[in-house]
């Protein structure tokens, strides 16, 4: 689960050199094996020397078990706080030198630390990131120093509404047995130590539940023997692990869920719907019919009916999850009538389908999104080895699309779009906002008690 308004990590890296490297399309990725079964990706591009390095970890909030909150997110951000051989002083003097930084970060399905080195400074900026990743320290005082934030800084009480928004959908989709719905709690985090987050750490960060990516003006040979010399020494007692499910229950009727914000003078709504399993011919379809979908919200709801000044509809296949949410901000005396303007919105797109003008512009426009690649940094992403395990498939995504008929995506709409099957979360003040929902006592009241299970 992503979390909101933490503390933020310093990340100052030479950018610039590589946003004015040539853009390039799909460049070669080479791969191979350490003998303590991590994968390596080795991706030559540009002509600036620098390269970029990102480890990607099988690990994210799905692999946390009830009391673990957080710990995936939280033990990614204590990378930073220092190593065995750097302690958070010296990592912070030693990446300034280099002018660059550590920046590592964890969401539902998986964990990245990424740093950028000119090549002159990748030897040093190797020894630093992989002490970084194979022997963090996890300090008992910087610790308990960024708990205390996270508690204050993500206190469900002083939560934003959009976020608030977004934190109950995924306790009403995924219900609390699931840990995408479950959210933290200070009663929970404040019982972290370091050895408990050692522990999780050990488990999870292992060569084989792990995949390094080097992009930049490289090469493999290059590659080989940097990789040998800072991660072949990488061990650990568990091998490939995380096999998890991100199974969600069908969605079958509208549900309503409402979550109080006292004084708020807005509303955040958020549909959730069920679309294609990730890695699917249906999402790859999908995927075009959610381009299309995203217009058309935009010109009944905003354009047309003047409701917001955004509505957008996501859909994440790196996620791991089939779920897709809108999602609006409107004035609290719209919230009903933007309600049944969604719904007739969703009834006409399930009906009406699109038009070939309308698929060939979203083609050309998510073909202009891959070939207009121009930086290591969307690259790596492009191909991210835990999400995608062919790098040749990837490079077939545009021709793939190429070939999608307007048949097959109007029959994605009918599939996925249905009018009568979602869960809307309602965050905003209750005694405004009642008044105006005739079924207000069908509507599920959400509290913090309902988070934590309490």
């Amino acid at each position: 689960m992503k979390k909101y308004l933490k503390p933020i990590l310093l990340f100052t890296v030479q950018s610039l050199l590589f946003t004015i490297a040539t853009a390039q399309t799909f460049p070669e990725v080479q791969q191979f094996q350490l003998a303590n079964k991590l994968k390596v990706y080795v991706i030559p591009y540009g002509d600036i020397p620098a390269t970029e390095i990102t480890l990607f970890v099988n690990c994210g909030q799905k692999n946390e078990i009830p009391g673990q909150q957080s710990y995936s997110e939280i033990v990614a951000d204590c990378l930073t706080l220092g190593s065995e051989k750097y302690d958070r002083t010296q990592l912070q003097d030693e990446l300034f030198k280099l002018g660059t930084g550590i920046g590592a970060t964890a969401n539902e399905n998986y964990t990245t630390v990424s740093a950028r080195f000119l090549n002159e400074n990748l030897d040093k900026g190797l020894d630093i990131f992989s002490s970084v990743i194979m022997k963090p320290l996890f300090p008992d005082e910087e610790l308990k120093q960024y708990i205390s934030q996270t508690v204050d800084f993500n206190n469900i009480n002083k939560m934003d509404i959009g976020n608030l928004a977004s934190v109950f959908s995924n306790l009403s989709v995924y219900g609390i047995n699931n840990p995408l719905g479950r959210y933290f709690y200070k009663g929970q985090l404040i019982k972290i130590t370091p050895a408990i987050l050692k522990d999780f750490y050990a488990f999870n960060y292992t060569p084989g539940n792990s995949r390094l990516v080097i992009c930049g003006k490289t090469d493999l040979a290059s590659a080989k023997l940097l990789a040998e010399k800072y991660f072949a020494s990488w061990t650990a007692p568990y091998g490939e692990v995380n096999g998890v499910s991100f199974s969600v229950d069908p969605i079958k009727k509208t549900e309503i869920g409402f979550v109080n914000r006292s004084g708020a003078t807005q509303a955040s709504l958020q549909w959730n719907k069920i679309g294609p399993q990730p890695l699917t011919r249906d999402a790859d379809v999908f995927r075009i019919a959610n381009y299309v979908f995203n217009q058309v919200l935009f010109k009944e709801i905003r354009e047309k009916g003047g409701k917001t000044y955004g509505i957008s509809s996501s859909y994440d296949p790196g996620s791991g999850s089939s779920l897709f949410s809108i999602r609006t901000q409107v004035r609290t005396e719209e919230v009903k009538n933007t309600m049944l303007l969604f719904d007739q919105t969703l009834k006409n797109f399930y009906n009406n389908g699109i038009n070939q003008s309308q698929l060939e512009k979203a083609k050309r426009s998510m073909e202009k999104s891959i070939t207009g690649i121009d930086n290591p940094t969307s690259w790596i992403q492009f191909f991210n080895p835990v999400v995608y395990t062919n790098p040749e498939a990837r490079k077939n995504l545009v021709s793939m699309m190429a070939l999608i008929t307007l048949d097959e995506v109007n029959k994605i709409i009918k599939k996925y779009y249905t009018a009568d099957s979602y869960k809307l979360i309602i965050a905003g003040e209750e005694e405004e906002i009642s008044p105006l929902i005739p079924e207000w006592n069908t509507i599920k009241k959400y509290t913090v008690a309902d988070l934590t299970g309490l």
